[in-house]
């Protein structure tokens, strides 16, 4: 296991970062990645691309994570205290009760939810986030309504796993930083974006292709694992290696850069699994950027994704960024 690895992602996990509300995971991604790369910026949409510049005649390759995670936002706040939410991005009611919380304003809570006869009954409009205040004045002084919470907790190592909320995706952007240290001089001119607002539209990647003009796209996100109970579409596990995603509810691979992606995997030795999501991802959004952009997205398999528990294999993590290494190796041609 590489200790480094795990400490990026224990590191980036744990930083507060809702839909909307990155710029403290924006600043210590800044700082981490600005030794290996020409150049740092960010854009109006509040996304941070960082670029190494490759040689004359390389392509341009955009390399993409989402550094976002869900949340919920304060609506109303009752006279005992309690502060009634909605959620913001993919954070699911029956994932939600019983979590302890973190707000923007530093404040802790617990979520709990009204009581209901059965439990499809249970919806966010019963969920409560309970911070300890005994009136309204009280929570006020601590949480502001539109302030925004997110799962609490820190990243554990069970041996080669990672448990622990902010895996997805948090673990994209540990391996983007990976790749930035390791790359070294390249053909290409690499252009690293770490994405605002990848849980709710999504809409960050498509402002970075704008913004970057690449020849191709790899967008590196975390999916949830097949090999978790009841996911029976997925044929991905834990430990198999990162997941070349074919297709999703809106994204269908490039042809030509899905092979290129495969080749690159069989000439390092590197475990490959193919997926086919049941849900989205950036991709769509990348892909009719300008005159089209020829777009691929590298899943790392999750179980339990959206939950203060989510488990990951740093060994896929790991193999991702040894596959994004060897693809940057090669000479990109796609006819």
């Amino acid at each position: 296991m590489s200790e480094k690895l795990l400490e990026r992602v224990r590191e980036v996990a744990r930083l507060w970062g809702p839909s909307g509300r990155e710029q403290r995971v924006h600043d210590a991604l800044k700082a981490q990645i600005a030794p290996f790369v020409d150049e740092v910026r960010t854009d109006g949409f509040g996304n941070l691309l960082a670029v190494r510049k490759g040689r004359e005649g390389g392509r341009r390759v955009l390399l993409s994570a989402h550094m976002d995670t869900p949340g919920a936002i304060a609506l109303n706040v009752t006279d005992k205290g309690l502060i009634y939410l909605a959620p913001v991005g993919g954070l699911k009611v029956h994932h939600a009760v019983g979590q302890r919380v973190v707000w923007g304003s530093g404040a802790a809570g617990v979520l709990q939810y009204e009581h209901v006869e059965e439990p499809k009954d249970l919806s966010f409009r019963k969920l409560f986030c309970d911070i300890g205040a005994a009136t309204k004045e009280e929570a006020l002084e601590r949480v502001s309504l539109g302030d925004m919470c997110t799962l609490a907790g820190t990243v554990e190592a069970w041996g080669d796993l990672v448990v622990g909320p902010g895996l997805d995706n948090r673990l994209g952007c540990a391996v983007l930083l990976e790749v930035a240290e390791r790359l070294g001089s390249g053909p290409h001119t690499v252009i690293f974006a770490f994405t605002a607002q990848g849980e709710v539209a999504p809409r960050g990647a498509a402002v970075a292709a704008f913004g970057a003009e690449p020849d191709v796209a790899v967008l590196v996100d975390s999916a949830v694992s097949g090999d978790q109970p009841g996911v029976r579409q997925v044929a991905t596990r834990l430990g198999g290696g990162p997941a070349l995603r074919l297709k999703d509810s809106g994204f269908m691979a490039h042809h030509g850069l899905a092979a290129q992606i495969a080749a690159a995997a069989e000439a390092g030795g590197i475990p490959l699994q193919r997926c086919v999501s049941p849900t989205g991802s950036e991709g769509w959004t990348v892909t009719p950027v300008g005159p089209g952009v020829p777009t691929a997205v590298i899943d790392i398999p999750v179980r339990y994704p959206g939950t203060g528990g989510e488990m990951a294999d740093l060994r896929d993590a790991r193999a991702a960024a040894e596959l994004l290494l060897h693809f940057l190796g090669l000479p990109l041609n796609l006819a």
